[in-house]
């Protein structure tokens, strides 16, 4: 009976044993199983488990991925759209360079500079030409096509992507063993709001006993290139249909001739008087053009973008010139994105005059027996001159700004801007002008707008009528908040109220001929108050992590930025702030409404978890099996010798009602801080870093005690 019972205990282990291995290898099998997610259809994102040893190795290959994304994306923003100009691996297009700017596919930016940035709408032909003149572009497109701005970055990724590796030598000097396992393969793709880099470089790596393959590294770039692009393109587009480059310079042409030798000669102007007394030189007046557009091209701006601002004048003449360098977006919000414009003095202009040699002088009709003289100017101007489109995103690469440059070529002839066959590049449309403007037949429209939080009258409200695409300015709110006036009739129209320090509103409404309506429309207004960032701390305990309610003040190495965007109801337009706190208090722009937040703390202190050997029971017999896991240092080394740690964040969507703005001075932010860094080093483990990716969890499950406050 004792044999028996002995066999029977062993089988029953044995069992045991069976079932551990069984579900041992159901679980390698689940923890390593590969899931492919389609992106695009040649993109495909690899979700790989690996064993937790391996993860900085990932983690350095992810570095690479993200450094040589950025570090392409700002070489394509310097150079237009070029990763090289002259290197046929990277970029296939071809480029005409010579020193003169205005006869040539780029710009050299100062004499032997090695930047060189093109043009995205230029004289294609000689200067010289006459009536076969053809205008071109080196605009390359933003994806997909062969020398797209993805491609580029895809081939640059790829020529160096194993130098920034260095075969993984770090790694191998602690005991690691990896080794290429297939092709290198690099596929970009501009997303909408950020741009994503997929490597696939398969590796095999071993410590130990323990191993696993690699094969995709995959890290997100926060530039908004999509954006950048869209506006970019619309510049170039309003200056190819329009020619506001050439009409403002024409304007100011006119604004400063004048009979005076200050001045510049006039276009068209007649004497009655005997001789010729004013004349100009040539050198003199190409000289004056010079300084001229070096002090009025910057003044350009595009309206409803982050520098733009309209100023006002008394001079009528001021007003006109001003005015011309406003540059419209048709309806879009690039509020995030500035763009500045800009000539400088030692790029060559070509310039030419009607002018006899160096002398320009009128030409005269005398005569002395009827004491009768005439002096004539008629001079014609013939310019062309490079302008630098910058297009900047402040808010790009967590804060260090994005920029992105292209040269645009004003051309005039004769006095007139020079005109060019060429289709609008894509990307961004221009309505034409039709007689919806110009036939209001409806009966007399009464719109009141007020404010939604205290029910006043709103003044100076901006009404315009959108039917199509097509808008036209109505009018404005007088001091009641009314504006009564005629609307062209239409089917399907949209009333767009907009109000300075209002949020916009578009309202379907339809006017009818010869009937009297009336609209109310309330507008939410956006009031600024002092911002303040706190922190709620998730500490380690004996327990475990564990989240805090106290809110703490932020040292004075922490700087935290949240991100507000508001969610629209679908009639009012968008509207997002960005709060910037690092101690003091800033003002920012808020209104009522539902918002979602994104928020990042950030430390500026090292922060280090230390090697340390791990030991575990191997088998179910006994014994034990010690490793160590890897030194993991988390600084990023700025610029300015810190070392920047992601400490916490927030995610969340909130509501701020009109009674909490209403009586409050002051909007208190919270965001979620993970406490490593007041855990001594020594006792700090791997398992810790887990918290700094569960911001989303702890805002999610504690996001009562996350609310803002006011006061």
């Amino acid at each position: 009976m004792k044999d028996k019972s002995n066999k029977k205990s062993q089988t029953t282990i044995f069992m045991i044993a069976g079932l551990i291995i069984l579900m041992g290898g159901i679980l390698f099998f689940y923890t390593t199983k590969k899931v492919q997610n389609d992106i695009e259809p040649e993109i495909k994102i690899v979700e790989e488990q690996i064993p937790v040893e391996f993860d900085p190795v990932r983690k350095y290959a992810n570095d690479c991925a993200y450094s040589l994304g950025v570090e392409g994306l700002k070489i394509i923003g310097k150079q237009g759209g070029y990763i090289s100009l002259t290197n046929k691996a990277l970029s296939t297009e071809q480029f005409l360079m010579a020193q003169n700017p205005t006869e040539t596919d780029a710009v050299s930016f100062a004499k032997d500079s090695d930047l060189k940035i093109p043009y995205w709408w230029y004289l294609k032909s000689a200067n010289n030409c006459r009536g076969d003149c053809t205008f071109a572009s080196k605009r390359p497109e933003l994806r997909q096509a062969g020398n797209s701005i993805e491609k580029q970055l895809e081939r640059y990724i790829n020529s160096k992507f194993k130098d920034c590796i260095d075969n993984f030598e770090p790694f191998l000097e602690q005991g690691f063993k990896i080794t290429e396992t297939g092709e290198l393969k690099t596929d970009v793709m501009i997303a909408t709001d950020d741009v994503m880099v997929v490597v696939d470089y398969p590796i095999s790596a071993e410590k130990q006993d323990v191993n696993a393959k690699l094969s995709q590294f995959l890290v997100r770039v926060p530039v908004n290139l999509d954006k950048i692009y869209d506006l970019a393109t619309k510049i170039t587009n309003l200056e190819i249909k329009h020619h506001y480059l050439e009409k403002h310079v024409l304007n100011l042409l006119v604004a400063f001739s004048g009979v005076n030798k200050e001045k510049l000669p006039p276009m068209s102007e007649m004497q009655f008087k005997f001789g010729s007394t004013i004349s100009w030189q040539k050198t003199d007046v190409r000289n004056k053009i010079i300084g001229m557009l070096a002090a009025y091209i910057p003044l350009f701006q595009v309206d409803k973008t982050y520098n733009y601002e309209r100023n006002t004048f008394k001079s009528e003449l001021k007003q006109r010139l001003y005015d011309s360098t406003i540059i419209p977006a048709a309806n879009e919000s690039f509020k995030n994105l500035a763009a500045y414009f800009t000539y400088l003095d030692f790029w060559p202009a070509y310039f030419d005059m009607n002018c006899n040699g160096n002398k320009c002088e009128p030409s005269s009709a005398n005569s002395l027996i009827s004491f009768f003289g005439i002096q004539t100017y008629r001079f014609t101007y013939d310019l062309s001159f490079p302008v630098l489109v910058e297009v900047q995103d402040p808010y790009a690469l967590n804060g260090q700004g994005y920029s992105f440059n292209f040269f645009l070529e004003g051309n005039i002839r004769n006095n007139k801007p020079m005109p060019g066959d060429f289709t609008p590049l894509e990307r961004a449309s221009l309505s034409e002008r039709s007689l919806l403007c110009d036939a209001r037949t409806s009966g007399n429209i009464s719109v009141n707008v007020a404010n939604a939080a205290n029910k006043k009258p709103v003044e100076d409200a901006q009404v315009l009528y959108t039917v199509t695409g097509e808008s036209c300015f109505i009018g404005s709110t007088n001091g009641d908040g009314i504006l009564n006036e005629n609307f062209p009739v239409a089917v399907g129209g949209v009333a767009n109220i907009l109000g300075e320090e209002y949020i916009g509103k578009a309202v379907e409404f339809d006017a009818k001929a010869e009937a009297d309506a009336s609209l109310r429309v309330s507008l939410n207004p956006i009031y600024t108050k002092k911002a303040v960032v706190k922190k709620k701390n998730v500490v380690k305990t004996p327990q475990g992590w564990r989240f805090t309610s106290n809110a703490v003040d932020l040292n004075s190495k922490e700087a935290a930025t949240i991100t507000l965007t508001r969610v629209s109801d679908g009639t009012e337009l968008e509207f997002s702030s960005i709060v910037h706190y690092e101690g003091k208090a800033e003002e920012t722009e808020i209104a009522p409404g539902t918002y979602t937040a994104e928020g990042n703390l950030i430390l500026n202190q090292k922060i280090v978890i230390p090697e340390k050997e791990i030991c575990f029971a191997k088998g179910i017999f006994g014994g034990k099996e010690c490793q160590k896991t890897p030194r993991i240092d988390f600084g990023e080394r700025q610029a300015s010798g810190d070392e920047q740690f992601p400490e916490g964040g927030l995610k969340l969507n909130f509501t701020i009602s009109p009674e909490d703005l209403e009586k409050s001075d002051t909007v208190v932010f919270y965001v979620v801080s993970i406490d490593i860094a007041n855990v001594p080093e020594q006792q700090r483990v791997i398992q810790d870093s887990n918290q700094i990716g569960k911001i989303d969890y702890y805002s999610k499950t504690y996001q009562m005690a996350l609310q803002p406050t006011f006061s």
